[in-house]
């Protein structure tokens, strides 16, 4: 019986088992003291055997199933750190960023004439364009164009111009509210009479704010879009002027004072209050490279006054929002000619599932031409505007515009949108001319376009867009063209 013991001990050692069994089962195959063998009972050797082998089976089913565990969590483990490498890049350009940032501010720093925070921003912008047709810019098109004689049909050309920078200051608290300041620059300004004139674009201002905020109030004063038309459409290629201007989008950046008041309703929902004044702009060119001279709606000694209301709802990462306003400002076009201008206008914002939005403006108005809403000026003139017979026709406009937006995924999304303004006088009794230091206006200007908008890294974005234009002149004629830019831009 021992004997037979001992072969069955070496065979399991020889398989490689015993050094998996446990120590209780490799003691059990080996021999006792002779004094233990001599007081075994013969009989039980049989069972004893059958014990022993239903226990390997036991045993090599456990490490099978071992086995199988230890493969799928050789695989979860392989995710795992694809995932963690995926996350340590990630992490990585962060940390890189903010290392920059750090350093920037240490080896660089931004010193203002005050004891308090200044941020230099901005984004430096290059884009390759071409366009079939005429159009007033090459670079940000606004309008279609008749073609000269001669010309080729269209052109292909480069432009880093509507690059922007700016700087912004966060000051004290006043009177319980928080103060801070902005002010932004690009080089749309022109472009000098010299060689390199074309690539040697001047300075612009663009906006500046400064703002006094609280939990339920601000105060805002500066140049900026009208605080009651506060939406334009997404657009890398339309820097330098807001998507669809003069295209249905009331967007001129005009000064002005404005106080905010924000009502709770709910964690999620609120509602504003806006009321102010604005210079009362009526699209009139300036009167000459130097100087300044009061516009028809500043002669009439009165500012223009707006008011909004808005509506704000939030669920997780999903907005929606709308609003009305109420635009009037008062024209003095000389010889006590004056004309009421006046504008309502109404804005919304609509998510739709995780990955749609629709977005979008519309308005009506009476000579609301420096609102940036159509190519044209507020007012034309039934004879020479300097001469105090000649009747003045405000123009009528109603315009807007509308966006649908795709979010494929977090870094990629797709826009579509079109807009369009139409301006008219109540009734045409023959040839109107506009202001006497005025180009030709449009009667109906309209653009639509779509693109791509790509974020491969946090600062580092990428656009195609496609964009048509349609306009319409006074006197009947129209032109189509169309623009196709490619776009890079690193922002700061």
């Amino acid at each position: 019986m021992f004997a037979r013991r001992r072969r069955l001990a070496a065979a399991l050692a020889a398989l490689g088992f015993a050094g998996a069994l446990p120590t209780a089962l490799v003691a059990q195959a080996v021999p006792p003291p002779a004094t233990t063998v001599a007081a075994a009972d013969p009989a039980s050797e049989p069972a004893s055997v059958d014990l022993l082998m239903a226990e390997i089976r036991r045993l090599q089913v456990a490490i099978e199933t071992l086995q199988t565990e230890l493969a799928e969590s050789r695989r979860q483990t392989a995710e795992v750190q694809q995932a963690l490498q995926a996350l340590r890049a990630e992490l990585e350009e962060e940390q890189q960023l903010l290392d920059s940032t750090v350093s920037g501010l240490e080896q660089v720093k931004v010193e203002s004439g005050s004891k308090y925070r200044v941020r230099l921003f901005g984004m430096a912008l290059m884009q390759m364009v071409s366009a079939r047709g005429s159009v007033d810019n090459i670079d940000l098109p606004i309008l279609a164009m008749e073609s000269i004689p001669g010309d080729s049909g269209g052109n292909i050309s480069a432009a880093v111009r509507q690059s922007f920078i700016g700087l912004a200051v966060f000051g004290p608290k006043f009177g319980g509210l928080d103060t801070s300041g902005d002010l932004r620059l690009d080089f749309f300004g022109g472009f000098p009479a010299v060689n390199d004139g074309l690539s040697a674009a001047g300075l612009r201002l663009r906006t500046m704010s400064i703002a006094a905020d609280g939990r339920y109030v601000s105060i805002r004063a500066g140049q900026e879009a009208p605080f009651f038309s506060p939406l334009s459409p997404t657009s890398l290629a339309n820097t330098a002027y807001p998507a669809m201007s003069s295209s249905g989008n009331i967007w001129a950046w005009t000064p002005q004072i404005y106080v905010e008041r924000r009502f709770e309703r709910s964690e999620e929902s609120t509602v504003t209050l806006r009321a102010g004044v604005l210079d009362a702009l009526t699209g009139e060119l300036p009167a000459g490279e130097y100087s300044r001279l009061p516009t028809a709606g500043e002669r009439s000694r009165l500012p223009a006054s707006a008011v909004r209301v808005g509506w704000r709802r939030r669920r997780g990462e999903r907005t929606a929002a709308g609003g009305a306003g109420v635009y009037y400002s008062r024209h003095n076009w000389g010889f006590e000619r004056m004309v009421n201008a006046w504008a309502v206008a109404g804005d919304v914002e609509v998510p739709v599932g995780s990955r749609f939005a629709f977005s979008g403006e519309f308005y009506r108005g009476v000579a609301i031409g420096g609102l940036g809403g159509g190519a044209h000026s507020s007012v034309l003139f039934q004879g020479s505007p300097d001469e105090p017979s000649s009747v003045v026709h405000p123009l009528r406009s109603i315009g807007g515009w509308a966006q649908a937006k795709y979010t494929a995924t977090p870094k990629l999304e797709f826009n579509l949108a079109m807009g369009g303004d139409r301006s008219r006088p109540r009734w045409f009794g023959g040839l109107l001319e506009p202001p006497s230091n005025e180009v030709p206006s449009a009667s109906r200007n309209a653009s639509a376009f779509l693109n791509l908008m790509y974020q491969a890294r946090s600062n580092l974005i990428f656009t195609v867009e496609y964009k048509r234009l349609w306009t319409r002149r006074f006197d009947g004629r129209a032109w189509l063209a169309d623009h196709v830019g490619l776009g890079g831009a690193i922002v700061f």
